[in-house]
């Protein structure tokens, strides 16, 4: 099978991988992720905070199952549940479907039925699914019974607060990956006056490696305050 991602334009974070991430504070996550790349684990609930990197994590976990299994789909139900739910069909045959934000359908009857004809579809094909969500499977405000008893069945892991901690070595590792040469005064900066959730900080990097080259700059606390304004 060719290698095929199919997501929507505003999920896509090619340039991110799995090993961007803290290892250290994603380590249960990312240990889950493998077992389930193995198909070890076939259903995952991930949960967390807004800003603790979930669509962060989807978009790199989307792009190593792309390469690894040959094709993912990553559907971000927030802004694809005002269209018809008959876009799930078919999607049985993906070795991997990723649902970000799945509590955005809580309430979409024929949303929540046809996630729940998909989870069993999946299930019969031997397929593999992750959902994110904001909260475990136990406290979403699911209304189909069947769809939440399914949902409840996966292995639960939440992602970790994010913390100046994690958004350090967030840092370290993006500057590493880019041979940036980080003066202290300069990670303290960034860490101090950076947005705190983890999609923005990185967001915030790439604007700042962007505006470095095109200014054909140094990445220095000047052009740091110039991007954060």
């Amino acid at each position: 099978m060719p290698e095929e991602q199919l997501l929507l334009p505003l999920q896509a974070r090619h340039d991110v991988t799995l090993a961007d991430l803290p290892t250290q504070a994603f380590a249960p996550v990312l240990s889950a992720v493998e077992q389930l790349m193995s198909g070890a684990l076939t259903q995952l609930h991930l949960y967390g905070e807004a800003g603790s990197g979930r669509s962060l994590l989807l978009s790199a976990l989307a792009a190593e199952a792309t390469q690894r299994l040959g094709q993912c789909i990553l559907l971000p139900l927030r802004q694809v549940v005002f269209l018809p739910a008959d876009m799930l069909q078919g999607l049985e045959h993906c070795p991997l479907v990723v649902l970000d934000d799945i509590e955005a359908v809580a309430g979409w009857p024929e949303w929540e039925e046809g996630l729940f004809n998909l989870y069993n579809r999946l299930y019969e094909q031997g397929g593999r699914l992750v959902v994110s969500a904001a909260l475990p499977p136990t406290e979403l405000p699911i209304h189909l019974p069947d769809l939440r008893s399914r949902l409840a069945r996966a292995s639960v892991y939440a992602l970790p607060t994010p913390d100046d901690g994690i958004r350090h070595e967030l840092l370290l590792t993006h500057a590493g990956r880019r041979d940036w040469q980080l003066e202290p005064e300069l990670v303290r900066y960034l860490i101090e006056r950076g947005p705190r959730g983890l999609g923005r900080f990185t967001a915030m990097l790439d604007k700042l490696e962007q505006r470095a080259l095109r200014e054909k700059r140094g990445i220095t606390v000047p052009l740091a305050r110039a991007v954060l304004g």
